[in-house]
C-alpha cells in the first residue's frame, strides 16, 4: 500500500473514534476470608489520569467501567494513529525533497 493511501485510511480510522478519555483504567481485586478461606472480591475499579499536573484518581461503579474502557482506548489509538500518520507525513516529505534535489542536479 502506498502511502497516500494510508495516510487516507489513518483519517478515516480517525473519524471512527467517537468517545476519548486521557488516562487508564485498572482493575482491582481484594482478598476477604470466609470461614478462614480466602475470597478474592472484585473488581473493583480505579480510573487515573493527570489533570493540572497532578494524578487524580477515583472509583468507578461497574457499569460504567466497560464505557470508560472503550473510550480511553479510543484516546491510545488516536494518539498511535496521529503518530503514524506524523511518520508517513514526514517519510512523504523526505522522499519528495530527495526528488526534488536529483531533478535539479540532472538538469545543467
Amino acid at each position: 500500500m502506498d502511502i497516500q493511501t494510508r495516510r487516507q485510511q489513518i483519517l478515516m480510522e480517525m473519524t471512527q473514534i467517537n468517545t476519548m478519555e486521557k488516562g487508564r483504567l485498572t482493575e482491582e481485586y481484594r482478598e476477604s476470608y470466609k470461614d478462614g478461606t480466602p475470597v478474592k472480591l472484585g473488581p473493583y475499579y480505579k480510573y487515573q489520569r493527570w489533570e493540572e499536573g497532578k494524578n487524580v484518581s477515583r472509583r468507578i461503579p461497574a457499569h460504567q467501567a466497560e464505557d470508560l474502557r472503550l473510550a480511553v482506548e479510543g484516546y491510545h489509538r488516536f494518539k498511535a494513529l496521529v503518530d503514524e500518520y506524523a511518520e508517513l507525513t514526514v517519510e512523504l516529505t523526505r522522499s519528495h525533497s530527495e526528488a526534488q534535489s536529483k531533478k535539479k542536479s540532472r538538469s545543467f
